[in-house]
């Protein structure tokens, strides 16, 4: 009998949460430097022309306005639409794996199969096993999703083992 082979380490689920609140963090501090520019320009244009009664400079500065916003909103928008989104999601599924339920069963371990795929913002590859059959009896063949970060498991055709899943995600295995 070998031991327990955990995919998700508590080591690398607290660093997941870290990076999402480093992620915000930095997201924050990036929209107070740029409301802080965006007020100063305002507030000097506004001073230029009611003190001096100048407007010499109002045209660069609506220009470095309308560049300084296009350059936030399209930051903004490739940060949450991957790298926080992606982040977001897999600190998620790693929560949903916490509080969820959990399936153990035996299996006989097949072969992997690399094409990379998501579920619910996350990307895995698939480990192939046979396994007792859940609803119909001619189908035993089971597609487990595997993390794509995580290095396979080194498994040969035939192994048998008992693994824990939650939502078809391997979580631990235990070789037999």
């Amino acid at each position: 009998m070998s031991e327990i082979v955990e995919m998700f380490s508590p080591e690398e689920i607290a660093g997941a949460k870290r990076t999402k609140k480093r992620l915000l963090i930095s997201w924050f501090v990036i929209l107070a430097v740029y409301l802080g520019v965006m007020g100063a320009l305002i507030g000097v244009n506004i001073y230029r022309v009611n003190v001096f009664r100048d407007r010499s400079t109002q045209v660069w500065m609506t220009a470095f306005a309308i560049v300084l916003t296009i350059l936030f909103v399209c930051y903004t928008m490739f940060f949450f639409s991957i790298k926080f989104r992606l982040t977001r999601k897999y600190v998620r599924m790693l929560k949903d794996m916490a509080t969820g339920l959990k399936d153990e069963t035996f299996v006989t371990f097949l072969e992997y199969d690399d094409n990379i795929s998501m579920k619910d913002g996350v990307y895995f590859y698939t480990m192939v096993v046979n396994a007792k059959p859940l609803k119909r009896e001619d189908i035993t063949e089971r597609r487990v999703l595997v993390e794509h970060t995580i290095d396979k498991p080194p498994l040969e055709n035939g192994q048998k083992m008992k693994i824990v899943t939650h939502a078809n995600i391997l979580m631990s295995y235990k070789l037999l």
